[in-house]
């Protein structure tokens, strides 16, 4: 292990010695400023690649899979939707044009 790596080490000790439990993150999570929170909503699959791969999203959408339970509640919300559709907001570009 070279200097770099000892004091890489120690820091991230030093570091990760201060927050002891999930609990603590939420905590110091809470506590951020919305702007920062913001950021590190963004940078989470940054900070852990392992957990958000890359091409998470290609994997998920072309994975053939059976979703029973997802099926099913699709399924329930179009039947829903085929008996009473003027009950669902309809969104597009002309009722989105004044929210920006």
């Amino acid at each position: 292990m070279n200097i770099v790596e000892v004091i890489d080490s120690v820091a991230k000790l030093a570091h990760f010695s201060l927050v002891n439990s999930l609990l603590e993150i939420e905590e110091a999570i809470a506590k951020l400023p919305s702007k920062s929170r913001r950021q590190l909503v963004q940078d989470i699959p940054a900070l852990c690649p392992d957990a958000f791969p890359a091409d998470g999203w290609d994997v998920i959408l072309n994975d053939n899979a059976p979703r029973p339970a997802l099926t099913s509640l699709l399924d329930k919300l179009d039947a829903s939707y085929a008996q009473k559709s003027e009950s669902y907001l309809m969104l597009n570009d002309k009722s989105l044009r004044h929210k920006k």
